[in-house]
């Protein structure tokens, strides 16, 4: 018995330490995301394109991160082509919030509002799909 508790409480500490190892790569990649975001945004970009770049600029980091670090998972074409289709529709997600909701408020604070509703859809993907373990 105690050895099935310990097994559970180890594989849930293991869960809650890889949702903190992806909320920090989350982070570093939202940072340079947005910092593009306002740069482009600042030098006369449209939100919408600004938005595709920047957040295509923090897809290839997170990639590289999420697969090494957060996941400890070897790479492979599949799973790189998983990942790549998983954040194009976090991307499409993204774009669309940031479209409606730059009507309503300033871009930034769209770009802002749209983070939580990413994260949660980036991290069920790379979880259940992409990094299966």
């Amino acid at each position: 018995m105690r050895h099935l508790i310990a097994r559970y409480a180890s594989g849930r500490q293991e869960s809650v330490d890889r949702l903190m190892r992806f909320a920090t790569v989350g982070a570093i990649t939202t940072a340079l995301d947005f910092v593009l975001f306002i740069g482009l945004i600042t030098v006369g970009a449209a939100s919408v394109p600004a938005n595709v770049l920047s957040y295509s600029c923090g897809i290839l980091v997170s990639y590289g991160l999420n697969r090494s670090w957060t996941f400890r998972a070897r790479h492979s074409h599949i799973q790189a082509l998983k990942f790549i289709l998983g954040t194009l529709t976090s991307l499409a997600i993204s774009t669309c919030l940031v479209a409606l909701m730059a009507n309503l408020s300033a871009p930034p604070l769209a770009k802002i509002a749209s983070v939580p509703v990413v994260f949660a859809w980036n991290y069920l993907v790379a979880r259940l799909w992409v990094f299966r373990s």
